[in-house]
């Protein structure tokens, strides 16, 4: 074996990326066939099959599948601490691949989302929008944010601020059915609820006063596994809606929606943001956990 026993590490990680020899050859700035001889050195290091090559597209075996989530963050450290030294320590680079649940990423993320481009134009962000649970090994993902605790001791947890939410309805809606004085009085009204794609059940409504927890699970004509959809059908007097504070937040200043039962706190479920752990992270990565963490304010 060679002094360097795994020369062809880079050109792996970036033809796995890719999905094609030549789009990694055009990242590392070499030619198609270097990336391709490189890689079938490193199969005969390894003594593994690690693509499948195809005309257009090479797809990772199993070996590869395993080999490329236990090495891409060892490139990614290494090409960061490079970036480092040569721009001062203080410029990110590369590609980021991020995931976050849909409602927070178009109401929250997006918004920010330009300034934080201009600030790192060194770093290409690829950002998937799923309420469903994301694996980040298999879909290659350097971080995502996970409601609900994380149970998983591989991955590093940071916590965002209480996730805010607000029970509230149109005018129109309270002035014919009246207005609920209690959580228990939610069984008479028609309750608009969102379900977790991944269980399929309504996520109940909870409520807190004077230490007391009481939870409320919604009836009504109206369930979706996508939040924002809830908030025109409260606005058009459909029903009663509990959603992010960031969701409703428009409609409550206009008047299109009043809040209800404020009396008691309503707190969602805790919301993380998880990436795997190292003993240093790559910089993109670090500097986009500060940047979500600061949005949380909106929460």
């Amino acid at each position: 074996m060679s002094a360097d026993p795994f020369p062809g590490l880079a050109a792996f990680v970036r033809a796995a990326e890719a999905r094609s020899f030549t789009a990694a050859a055009r990242l590392l700035g070499v030619t198609p066939s270097a990336i391709s001889k490189a890689v079938s050195r490193l199969e005969a290091e390894l003594g593994v099959r690690l693509f499948n090559r195809g005309r257009r597209e090479v797809v990772l075996t199993g070996d590869g599948e395993d080999f490329f989530r236990q090495c891409r963050h060892l490139v990614h450290a290494a090409e960061d601490a490079r970036a480092g030294l040569a721009g001062g320590g203080r410029e990110a680079r590369g590609t980021l691949r991020a995931c976050v649940p849909i409602s927070f990423g178009q109401f929250v993320v997006g918004p920010a989302l330009a300034g934080w481009l201009a600030r790192h134009p060194g770093v290409k962000v690829e950002l998937m929008l799923t309420d469903r649970y994301a694996d980040l090994g298999e879909e290659r993902l350097d971080l995502a944010m996970r409601l609900g605790e994380v149970p998983d001791s591989r991955l590093v947890a940071r916590a965002m601020p209480p996730h805010r939410f607000v029970t509230c309805a149109a005018p129109a809606y309270l002035e014919r059915h009246g207005t609920p004085a209690s959580p228990a009085d939610l069984a008479g009204h028609n309750c608009l609820a969102y379900f977790a794609a991944t269980t399929g059940a309504p996520r109940a409504w909870h409520f807190m006063r004077d230490g007391e927890a009481v939870k409320v699970r919604p009836e009504g004509c109206f369930i979706t596994d996508q939040a924002a959809l809830l908030v025109p059908l409260a606005e058009q007097g459909c029903g009663i809606v509990q959603a992010p504070r960031y969701l409703v937040r428009d409609a409550l200043d206009g008047g299109r929606l009043r809040p209800l039962l404020a009396e008691y706190a309503t707190v969602g479920p805790p919301l993380s943001i998880v990436y795997p752990q190292a003993r240093h992270p790559a910089l993109r990565v670090r500097l986009f956990v500060d940047f979500l963490l600061a949005l949380g304010d909106r929460l």
